[in-house]
């Protein structure tokens, strides 16, 4: 039996400020047309789509009140039917945007030249293996999707658009050195690439794929930080404590380290939060790191984590 941990955490202020440089993350609902089973998202039908009418009055309210960049997300924002109407409003009211994406959408040369003309800043998309079989089952998506995904970055590397790709680790995917070495070869070493630790806190926080210890992945990322090296690969992680890494000035690029500072609440479209403080929320430390001078740079493991399986693996830098 797991002895109790005992748990620290970040103190954040529940309100930001918006200034010039505030991001604010906008979902445009929860559809998409694939079917994760590790899915992040809460499932909420409510959640699941907003119609056109109110996604441009948030367009607005966040213009309002002064944000200058947004990050467009769902679910899958481009195949909400509002999708061009939101970016027509953005630009209109001279806010720039990011999006969070499957990239399948930008296979279509014709969408990613509409999408760079319309503003588009950086993209990130999700790639969870190089071998179609394998994301197939990660992404749930039926034959061709695979496809679809690396043409669409195909596709914004040849439009020479800010890139990141993201891989969630799982069971199913962790030879992420031969991932990086297919990615290296086909994308080139432009685009970033970022690994995450996954979150069981969605709704497909039950699925097998994600029942992952940070010790099963301890070898397979520093393979990955090794090839990146050798190829001269710019590689970024998510949720992965600096003892896993084992590199005490390693940065979480989670979402405030994208540089998001704010979430739009998506059901009612209005409350703003600050994403630092929502980190905080999600995230622990056991007692042990007390003193590790990683803590200031490290994300921390989710709460339900360390109550889960303990503070064991965990080795902080003295």
């Amino acid at each position: 039996m797991t002895e109790p941990v005992r748990l620290m955490r970040r103190r954040q202020p529940a309100e930001a400020a918006v200034t010039d440089a505030s991001l604010a993350l906008f979902r445009l609902g929860e559809q998409c047309n694939n079917r994760c089973p590790m899915c992040s998202n809460s499932g909420r039908p409510e959640a699941f789509f907003q119609g056109e009418a109110e996604l441009l009055r948030r367009a607005d309210l966040l213009a309002d009140r002064g944000f200058r960049r947004v990050v467009l997300t769902g679910g899958e924002p481009t195949i909400h039917p509002a999708f061009w109407a939101v970016v027509q409003r953005l630009g209109e009211r001279g806010v720039a945007w990011d999006i969070n994406t499957h990239g399948r959408s930008f296979a279509d040369p014709a969408f990613t030249e509409r999408a760079l003309l319309g503003g588009l800043r950086r993209a990130i998309v999700s790639l969870h293996s190089h071998r179609p079989e394998a994301a197939r089952v990660i992404s749930g998506f039926s034959h061709g999707a695979f496809e679809e995904t690396v043409a669409g970055l195909d596709q914004l590397v040849r439009a020479g658009a800010w890139l990141m790709i993201n891989c969630v680790l799982t069971t199913h995917n962790l030879d992420v050195a031969d991932y990086l070495r297919f990615c290296a070869a086909r994308f080139g070493s432009e685009p970033r690439y970022k690994l995450v630790f996954p979150s069981t806190g969605g709704k497909g926080g039950d699925w097998e794929g994600i029942q992952l210890r940070l010790n099963d992945v301890r070898g397979p990322v520093a393979q990955a930080r090794a090839v990146a090296a050798e190829l001269g690969l710019r590689l970024a992680f998510e949720s992965l404590p600096n003892c896993v890494l084992d590199d005490p000035s390693a940065d979480d690029t989670s979402r405030s380290g994208f540089g998001e500072t704010h979430y739009l609440d998506d059901l009612d479209g209005e409350r703003l939060y600050p994403i630092r403080a929502i980190e905080a929320a999600l995230s622990a430390f056991p007692d042990s790191c007390r003193g590790c001078r990683a803590l200031p740079r490290c994300p921390g493991v989710a709460e339900s984590y360390l109550r889960r399986h303990g503070a064991s693996e965990l080795t902080p830098f003295r």
